[in-house]
């Protein structure tokens, strides 16, 4: 940032001094301290959508998100600008009774909850039920629960995700390394199996075109073996795509619903079509009940705009990772604002240094460079 505004001030030829990185980063911080601090109204139609981040060591940031039910569109996944930023807090630990005093808090300072999207981890879960607030399972982590139960312990997807593996190893530092497979996610595993799929998707289609030559056609004639595999993955995956667009864009409501039905008669061809089938008819008949529950004619039920929000807030924290969860952490409420002039003047004038200090004492554990300096100096 402070470059960009030592370009600016060559280029215009202004005779200021720019402002250093840390002014720009002190500007982040008072803005996502307005962000969080801003009155919100209270309302009976609060949905909210929280999560807890691991960081190194043993802090957990735990972000809670509200937006009201009569301010979603339905048109359009929710974006980041769409959210209030209610809650930024780590602890050593959290516990459902910890993060259900936290829910508590919310309640009284938003009025009346609906419900939450969360991925329906034990320990939110427990809050939630603590809190007397009822949840809907978030799509992605039920499509990636049920993608374990088709996958998981299966010899024919172990082998396949073995032969990845060894494939990538082998091409690695070879002069193939172009045909390189995609790496696989130690963690949530079952969220990127439509990677792996596509990429063998690809080498299929070049054996057909036969744009590989021998060498490489021995080094990846594992995946035309799998091609009947494969495809019925990818057959699967397609499916995945076309419900999850709708879900996301349109919300889960009757008539997205009947369309989900129409999309999944398409998904019965094998064994294992068939079981998605069935276990994905179980989401939306269970999370469907609940709209007559709660007199709502379509609800919520995506919670990717606090994952996408964590992957922001970890591309920063990889720059210095050893630093930990500091008052950095306020960038994540900062990414609600819509930094239009008003905003941003209002940001800067609504806190000092000193607020944040306080806010970062108050809400913040103790961060793994302030530890560092307190043993090595």
């Amino acid at each position: 940032m402070s470059g960009i505004f030592e370009l600016l001030c060559v280029y215009s030829t202004l005779n200021i001094n720019p402002p250093s990185q840390s002014s720009g980063r002190v500007w982040i911080r008072k803005i996502g301290y307005y962000c969080l601090y801003k009155p919100k109204p209270k309302a009976n139609d609060w949905i909210l959508i929280f999560d807890e981040s691991i960081g190194i060591g043993q802090e957990t940031l735990l972000v809670i998100f509200g937006i009201r039910a009569s301010e979603i569109d339905f048109t359009r996944p929710l974006k980041i600008q769409d959210m209030k930023p209610i809650i930024v807090k780590s602890s050593k630990k959290w516990t459902g009774e910890a993060i259900s005093k936290e829910l508590d808090i919310c309640k009284e300072m938003l009025g009346g909850i609906l419900y939450a999207t969360t991925d329906a981890s034990s320990t939110l879960k427990k809050a939630l039920r603590l809190s007397n607030i009822d949840n809907v399972y978030d799509v992605t982590h039920a499509i990636a629960i049920i993608l374990e139960k088709l996958y998981k312990d299966k010899p024919e997807f172990i082998e396949f995700t073995k032969q990845m593996g060894t494939t990538r190893i082998k091409l690695f530092n070879s002069k193939h390394a172009h045909l390189i497979p995609p790496s696989q996610r130690s963690k949530s595993r079952y969220l990127n199996i439509d990677i792996l799929a596509k990429w063998c998707v690809k080498v299929l289609a070049a054996f057909k075109q036969n744009e590989l030559t021998q060498h490489e056609k021995e080094l990846l004639q594992w995946v035309e073996d799998k091609r009947s595999f494969i495809e019925e993955m990818m057959h699967i995956i397609n499916t995945i795509e076309e419900l999850s667009i709708l879900l996301k864009h349109n919300g889960l409501s009757t008539k997205t619903k009947k369309k989900c039905y129409k999309i999944l008669k398409n998904c019965q061809k094998s064994s294992r079509q068939s079981q998605f089938n069935v276990l994905f008819r179980e989401y939306l008949k269970t999370n469907t009940l609940r709209i007559k529950k709660w007199s709502r004619q379509v609800i919520l039920c995506s919670s990717d705009v606090i994952e996408s929000t964590f992957g922001k807030f970890k591309n920063e924290l990889s720059k210095n990772p050893m630093s930990g969860i500091t008052d950095l952490a306020l960038m994540i409420p900062a990414f609600t604002s819509n930094f239009n002039h008003e905003e941003i003047k209002k940001g800067m004038e609504f806190c000092t240094c000193k607020d944040i200090k306080r806010w970062s004492d108050e809400n913040l554990c103790e961060s793994l460079s302030r530890k560092r300096k307190t043993v090595f100096n």
